[in-house]
């Protein structure tokens, strides 16, 4: 009888081994079919605005798409935040991390630690300074951005095409002289209406971003410029503010406003009563571009150092569906 029972739990021993066995097999093979997927790393500056929640969303739906891990880190617009998230990715040995920086200069900082832990740097959007770069020595695989100028441009072009060649207009800016992407856009929009003399911008305000700044500035140039019948805004919350003050002032049939835009100033092209036509940044596509390179890039394949995505023009002809697009 007990050699019986010293069979039967023999037994029990070798089949509950098999068992386990077969289970650690298992957990191996799901965790090396794990280990082959690589892993991007992506911190944003925040998630209060719509442009970085679009641009999470598709990291992470075209980083699965690509076969990676995505893991995304939000900085709160704090740039020692973001310093310390990256560090936490270097520690976690992820394999590539896009940075989009919450500012430029200390962004330096941040693609500097990747150098030093041999990690491929990306960076989107917001670019790291490219003077304190080259000074410190610093490089990233590539950067994707919006071509801000680009988007001036074509909105400058689009106002030449409303106006017919022979108009003449004053126009005023309601804009942001201290932002870079913000000048970048009056300028491709300066340059595409030089092409007709009779266009003359007479006038630049701060609207500082802010849609009550914004509506108090286009107020005060509007009063001040009589005979201005054009108002460009380089954002969307001046645009906004400058809407409500050419409303507010009587001058929906008189005066006429085009600017960059995002979701509210896409539906107010589709009412098309004073805000004519804008262009939209797409930062689901700008997401969509850098896994790609980030693919590219660990298949052996050169990519280029910027890729520079214009935005999307709308006008009244295409503005229901770039609503989709709109943020």
């Amino acid at each position: 009888m007990q050699l019986r029972n010293k069979f039967m739990l023999a037994t029990s021993v070798v089949m509950l081994a098999a068992v386990l066995t077969g289970c650690n097999r298992e957990e191996a093979t799901e965790t090396a079919g794990g280990s082959q997927a690589k892993t991007l790393g992506v911190t944003l500056p925040n998630l209060t605005n719509p442009y970085y929640v679009a641009m999470k969303k598709s990291f992470e739906e075209n980083g699965k798409a690509q076969g990676f891990n995505v893991k995304v880190s939000i900085a709160d617009n704090d740039d020692a935040k973001q310093l310390s998230q990256v560090q936490s990715f270097i520690q976690q040995k992820v394999d590539a991390v896009a940075v989009n920086c919450v500012s430029s200069g200390p962004c330096v900082a941040v693609i500097g630690e990747l150098n030093k832990a041999n990690i491929p740097a990306f960076a989107i959007n917001i670019m790291p300074d490219t003077d304190g770069m080259k000074q410190q020595g610093v490089s990233m695989v590539q950067g994707v951005q919006t071509d801000q100028r680009e988007g001036g441009k074509f909105i400058g072009q689009q106002l030449l095409k409303d106006l017919g060649p022979d108009a003449k207009a004053e126009i005023g800016i309601v804009g942001e002289p201290t932002s870079i992407s913000a000048n970048a856009r009056d300028d491709g929009f300066k340059e595409a209406i030089a092409s007709n003399p009779g266009l003359q911008v007479v006038a630049l305000v701060n609207g500082k971003v802010e849609e009550t700044t914004s509506l108090k500035v286009t107020t005060e140039m509007l009063q001040g410029n009589p005979k201005m019948t054009i108002v460009f805004s380089n954002t969307e919350p001046a645009a906004l503010g400058a809407n409500a003050a050419i409303e507010q002032l009587g001058k929906s049939g008189t005066v006429t406003l085009y600017s960059f835009v995002d979701k509210e100033g896409v539906k107010k092209i589709v009412d098309n009563q004073v805000l004519k036509a804008g262009a939209i940044q797409e930062p689901v596509k700008l997401a969509k571009l850098l896994v790609d390179s980030v693919k590219q890039h660990f298949a052996g394949e050169k990519v280029p150092e910027f890729l520079n995505s214009p935005p999307l023009l709308v006008n009244k002809d295409n503005a229901n569906e770039a609503m989709s697009a709109a943020y």
